[in-house]
């Protein structure tokens, strides 16, 4: 599975101040002064989120996350299947040792539908990209405080499911994460972090596949857990940054 793409860096040059869906380019410097004295952790633009981070992020909440599964003290094994492997799995079977055993149990998880968001309901995204008002950035512009305005457009919301298998030789070990796994969503949903963002995992369904006979004649076991990560997706380019009006400057003379 491909990792996501590293942020994009704003380019950024010292000319006169823009209004625009452009990024300002005056006072830069002074942007970044003031972010040094902030949380490190303050970011003041939103992360670009893409389907392959949420992928990401399911991938590692079931390899390492809550639905992770330990059995007699070792991890056990997470793969990640996209559609065209998946064609090739489910006909092989051949994940084995250096003496040609299958290695179980194991874990396969892949995405095989994405729709319409439901995570706000049946609310739909405003139209032609209208963007609202994110965040103020104060800046000390010609001895004024002003502000850096930040907009942004509604996220484009996406439901993506997930098919996360089980394939064990003991149905002791399918006992346990169905077990582990009815205790992660008790409480009716979980979170994943995309990009320290959390989105709500629901689980859908459990269900018991038939039992797997590879070439050697050994049967495994099988079962299916159906989790549906309602999440969005947003791209930095369409984010706006306006310069905010200077107060104006009223001189006087006392007689």
């Amino acid at each position: 599975m491909a990792l996501p793409r590293k942020k994009e860096k704003i380019p950024v040059n010292i000319d006169p101040p823009k209004i625009g869906r452009e990024f300002l380019k005056f006072g830069a410097d002074r942007v970044e002064e003031l972010m040094r004295q902030t949380d490190n952790k303050t970011k003041y633009f939103p992360y670009t989120i893409k389907l392959e981070d949420i992928d990401l992020a399911a991938y590692e909440y079931v390899e390492k996350g809550e639905m992770k599964l330990v059995i007699d003290g070792k991890d056990v094994p997470v793969i990640w299947l996209d559609n065209e492997r998946w064609g090739e799995f489910s006909q092989t079977w051949k994940y084995t040792d250096k003496d040609k055993n299958i290695l179980t149990p194991f874990i396969t998880v892949r995405r095989f539908a994405k729709e319409q968001g439901t995570r706000l309901g049946t609310k739909w995204r405003i139209a032609q990209g209208k963007t609202f008002r994110y965040i103020d950035v104060p800046v000390l512009d010609d001895g004024v405080i002003i502000n850096y305005r930040i907009k942004i457009p509604e996220p484009v919301n996406v439901d993506l499911t997930y098919d996360v298998r089980l394939f064990a030789k003991y149905i002791v070990d399918i006992n346990e994460y169905d077990e582990k796994t009815l205790r992660n969503f008790a409480s009716r949903q979980a979170y994943v972090f995309v990009k320290g963002v959390p989105f709500p995992v629901l689980l859908d369904e459990i269900s018991e596949e038939n039992t797997v006979q590879n070439i050697d004649g050994d049967r495994y076991f099988v079962t299916a857990y159906k989790l549906k990560v309602q999440g969005y997706i947003q791209n930095e380019k369409e984010f706006e940054v306006i310069k905010t009006t200077r107060p104006l400057k009223i001189s006087y003379k006392i007689r």
